[in-house]
């Protein structure tokens, strides 16, 4: 067997009794096994998730003072500001709580910072701004768990200041009114891993009961919000996140909020269903390019208008912005490729490159490209020469904790924050050098470059007669699939190819297998074109592949999507 499979391992007795409780298949039993899931009461929560399910948000650390005065700010009109991120998960947690407050009628703004100008967080300036307009109270939301300056600025100023984020805190939290954050670690929060705008619902709820407002329809009415900003923000889809985006992609497609509406309209996606690759691939993207190529506030003001003139001109505007972040990103990619080229990559364990003009809003999306590509972290900065400063992001593989390494290479930079597999950065160019050599020492420390190498774990070595569209649709119940919930992967031996070809651009890879005394059976590898030039006709292959149904003029076929080929 190719040493990067990994089949996972389970006690027959369990998945047998598991099978025969939930009238499940013994293959999805196994899947569930996988999962921690292990009784029939447990499956029917994972596959049905309940809203009732939800947590209390006053259980999160400061929810009774934040919602406090926060209601206390509406009822008196004080000015409000809320600050988001320039990410889709900032950008989303901030129409829900302008939406919340703007429902109560409070006197409310909203402010993003500009990545290239002002760069992320609450900023000591944006403070001194904001206290000018009259502003008493700040609201972050997906930030302000770093930003103790600032916070520090707006209490000598008279400014109350409410954090809610969900990034991991430093040593102390800042000196706000109140840190709303389910990773503080004084929280008895059940659930961890909320995505900034899921910590942004909760005080929105929170806010809402202590106001006597129409909980219930609170609840139902921003789910399409919150499933979109978790989805971009690549949250795991357990626990809430998992009630949420169940939910929320069922809420998308029958929308009322014009600006989604719109969005799902300009990517023909309008009155049909939504999955997690839409909104991660499809829709995220175009909100999230607006902040990578100019003023997310604009990705914003869609997400906020009822005006439909306005709606379009804001649509337009961010698909321009979306084709261009993908000519610069490709840009990138080029440039960095380049400069590989002098690495000795057999003993490079962590990717630091840099250059000067490199936009800092794209650096994280080329970086994570190459570090799948070349199975190693990969950090990538941006060099102002005026300032002498570089700015960059990080992304990792999964061996590797990527926070740990930079937090150990503090002393060479300026700022930093993120977590295992993410990380943004500020240093001195004059000590890239410096850095590098810090944090491929830290890694070579703990693992060998080949450590990094992902391995193909399968949930299971199944025969290809066992291959139905029964089988298909009970894998499905388990959707949405993502981070933390990952779609189910498998692996079947000694299949005949019966015919292949490129489809689409060329680039996308289609054949039909079949195993002993099974017909044909469709398959798809988006990106896996390829592989025509390397699969024989008539020849035998082993398969991991992703169990899926292809549906088409309301009749469903059983199709498996090609992950590898051995």
């Amino acid at each position: 067997m190719d040493e990067r499979l990994v089949v996972m391992e389970q006690d027959e007795a369990q998945v047998t009794a598991l099978a025969d409780e939930a009238d499940v298949p013994l293959i999805v039993a196994r899947v569930l096994i996988n999962r921690g899931i292990t009784t029939a009461e447990q499956y029917l929560d994972f596959i049905n998730p309940s809203t009732d399910a939800l947590h209390d948000p006053f259980l999160l650390p400061d929810m009774e003072i934040a919602a406090g005065r926060l209601a206390k700010a509406v009822k008196e009109k004080e000015h409000i500001c809320v600050h988001g991120d320039y990410d889709a998960d900032g950008v989303t947690s901030t129409a829900i709580l302008v939406r919340m407050l703007r429902a109560l009628e409070a006197n409310v703004r909203y402010h993003l910072p500009h990545r290239k100008r002002g760069g992320y967080d609450l900023k000591t300036a944006t403070v001194e701004e904001l206290e000018g307009l009259g502003v008493t109270l700040i609201v972050t939301c997906d930030c302000g768990i770093s930003a103790s300056e600032a916070i520090g600025r707006a209490s000598e100023l008279g400014i109350d200041v409410i954090v809610t984020d969900h990034h991991e805190p430093g040593e102390a939290l800042p000196a706000a009114y109140a840190v709303v954050n389910p990773k503080r670690v004084d929280s008895n929060y059940p659930f961890r891993e909320l995505a900034g705008v899921g910590v942004a619902y909760k005080l929105a709820q929170g806010v809402v009961r202590l106001l006597d407002a129409n909980e219930e329809s609170f609840k139902s009415r921003f789910m399409d919000l919150v499933a979109f900003g978790t989805i971009a923000d690549v949250a795991p889809l357990v626990g809430e996140n998992r009630i949420f985006v169940k939910q929320g992609l069922l809420d998308i497609p029958k929308t009322k909020k014009l600006g989604l509406q719109t969005l799902l309209r300009a990517t023909n996606i309008i009155q049909k269903p939504v999955g997690v690759y839409h909104v991660g691939f499809v829709l995220a993207p175009r909100i999230n390019a607006v902040g990578r190529m100019d003023d997310a506030a604009k990705a914003l003001d869609l997400l906020l208008t009822a005006d439909e003139k306005e709606a379009g001109e804001l649509m337009s505007e961010i698909e321009i912005h979306n084709s261009n972040r993908k000519i610069v990103q490709q840009n990138i990619m080029q440039d960095a490729i380049e400069q590989m080229q002098s690495k000795d990559l057999s003993s490079t364990h962590v990717l630091v490159l840099a250059a000067e003009g490199w936009n800092t809003g794209v650096v994280g999306l080329a970086a994570g490209r190459i570090a799948e590509e070349y199975s190693r972290p990969a950090i990538l900065l941006s060099i102002d020469p005026e300032s002498g400063m570089a700015t960059g992001s990080g992304r990792s593989v999964p061996a590797f904790h990527l926070l740990d390494g930079v937090r150990h290479c503090a002393d060479h930079l300026t700022r930093s924050g993120g977590h295992a597999a993410a990380v943004g950065l500020t240093l001195p160019a004059s000590g890239i050098a410096a850095f590098e050599e810090c944090i491929n020492g830290y890694a070579a420390s703990l693992a060998s470059i080949d450590d990094f190498i992902p391995k193909i774990t399968l949930d299971a070595e199944i025969d290809a007669s066992d291959l139905t569209v029964s089988l298909a649709q009970s894998v499905a119940t388990l959707e949405p699939f993502g981070a933390g919930n990952a779609e189910p992967l498998f692996l079947s031996r000694n299949l005949s190819v019966v015919s292949k070809q490129r489809v689409g651009d060329g680039s996308h890879f289609k054949m039909q297998i079949k195993g002993k005394n099974t017909n044909p059976i469709d398959c798809i590898g988006f990106g896996l074109g390829d592989y025509d030039d390397i699969v024989e006709l008539g020849g035998e292959i082993d398969l991991c592949y992703n169990i899926r149904l292809n549906t088409f003029n309301g009749a469903s076929t059983l199709q498996l999507s090609i992950q590898e080929i051995l």
